[in-house]
C-alpha cells in the first residue's frame, strides 16, 4: 500500500489488496508502457510465469528470468510481468529463509498457497473493511493519518466510515490540530480502564513497527517534543525503537559483531531503575534473537517461516 510494505493478518491482507489494487496496478502498467511492452507481450510473459510456477512450485525471480528470457523476451520484461502478476494478486511472496537476518524471496501461486483467500473481493467492500479495521486498531486518528497508512483518498475513507455500523466520535488532542476519530465503544473502554491497565510498560519495537507507522499527522502522540528523525531514518522508515508507556524513549539496534542488542535512550530517561529494566529487557531480546540468527555458513536455525500476501508494491 502507498508503495511501501505492510505486514498484515491474512484476512485483512485480502481487503488491503482489493482496496488498493487500482493504483498499484496503474503504476505497474505505467512501467510496462514505459518499457514499450505490448499488451500481447504482457499476456504471453505473464502466462509463461504462471505456467512455470505451477509446474515447478515457488521460484525466485532470477530462476524465472533464466528460464523465460529468450530472443523475444528480455530480462526487464520478465521482471515487469512478474511485478504485475504480484500486484494483481496472481502471485504471492514467500520468504523461505530459516533465520531472521536473511531473505530468500520466492513467488508462488496465491490460489494454491492460500486457497481460502478472497483475492476477488469487491473494491467497495474491501475499502470499508480496511478503514473500519484501521480506526478500530489505531483510533483516535485523523483522516490524514488514515490516508498516510492506507494510500486511500480522504473521500474514500470518509465514505467507508459512513458505512460502519458502529458510532464514531470526534476527539481533539494535543497531538495535532485536526479532529481525530475513534469508535465510541473504544473510547468507553478506554475510560473504564484503570491507570494500571493503561500502562504498557517497556516495549522494544521492530523496524517499521505498525504501532508507529500507522500515524503521520499525529506522531506527537509518541514523539512528544522530539524531532521525527529520532524515530525515522532519512527515507521515512521507522527505526527499531524503545517505547515506555506509549512514548518514545530511545532506539535500539542489533550489533552483528557482539550478536547482541544495543540501545540509545533520549536524554530525559535518566532513571537508574528504568535503565536497569531496559537493560534486562534488552538481554531477553538478545537471547531470543540469537536463536534465529543465521551465520555465514547458512547454519540452520529453527524459526517460523514467514508468508506475506501481495498487499503492496515491491521495492
Amino acid at each position: 500500500m502507498r508503495k511501501t510494505l505492510h505486514s498484515l493478518p491474512l484476512p485483512l491482507a485480502a481487503a488491503a489488496h482489493a482496496a488498493t489494487l487500482h493504483f498499484r496496478e496503474r503504476d505497474a502498467l505505467r512501467s510496462i508502457a514505459n518499457h514499450g511492452m505490448s499488451a500481447r507481450t504482457v499476456t504471453r510473459v505473464t502466462t509463461a510465469i504462471i505456467d512455470l510456477v505451477e509446474q515447478c512450485g515457488p521460484l525466485n525471480h532470477r530462476a524465472m528470468e533464466a528460464r523465460l528470457t529468450d530472443s523475444r523476451t528480455d530480462t526487464v520484461s520478465v521482471r515487469l510481468a512478474l511485478k504485475l502478476a504480484w500486484e494483481r494478486g496472481v502471485l504471492t511472496y514467500l520468504n523461505r529463509t530459516n533465520c531472521w537476518n536473511r531473505e530468500h524471496r520466492r513467488f508462488g501461486l496465491t490460489g494454491r498457497l492460500h486457497p481460502g483467500l478472497d483475492m476477488a473481493m469487491d473494491r467497495h467492500r474491501a475499502t470499508t473493511e480496511l478503514v473500519i479495521e484501521y480506526f478500530d486498531r489505531y483510533g483516535p486518528a485523523s483522516l490524514r493519518d488514515a490516508a498516510w497508512w492506507s494510500g486511500l483518498s480522504r473521500s474514500a475513507i470518509t465514505a467507508a466510515m459512513n458505512e460502519s455500523a458502529r458510532d464514531f466520535v470526534m476527539v481533539h488532542t494535543s497531538w495535532c490540530e485536526s479532529p481525530m476519530y475513534m469508535y465510541r465503544d473504544r473510547l468507553e473502554e478506554f475510560r473504564s480502564d484503570s491507570a494500571e491497565q493503561r500502562s504498557s510498560g517497556i516495549s522494544f519495537l521492530a523496524h517499521e513497527d505498525v504501532a508507529l507507522k500507522a500515524y503521520f499527522e499525529s506522531r506527537r502522540r509518541y514523539l512528544g517534543d522530539l524531532p521525527p528523525r529520532t524515530a525515522f531514518n532519512q527515507i521515512g522508515e521507522v527505526l527499531p525503537t524503545v517505547i515506555i508507556d506509549g512514548q518514545l524513549a530511545g532506539t535500539w539496534k542489533w550489533d552483528t559483531g557482539k550478536k547482541a542488542v544495543g540501545w540509545s535512550l533520549v536524554s530525559s530517561c535518566r532513571s537508574t531503575v528504568l535503565r536497569r529494566e531496559i537493560r534486562h529487557r534488552a538481554h531477553t531480546l538478545t537471547e531470543a534473537l540469537r536463536l534465529g540468527w543465521g551465520t555465514g555458513d547458512r547454519k540452520k536455525v529453527t524459526t517460523a517461516q514467514q508468508e506475506v500476501t501481495p498487499t503492496s508494491s515491491s521495492r
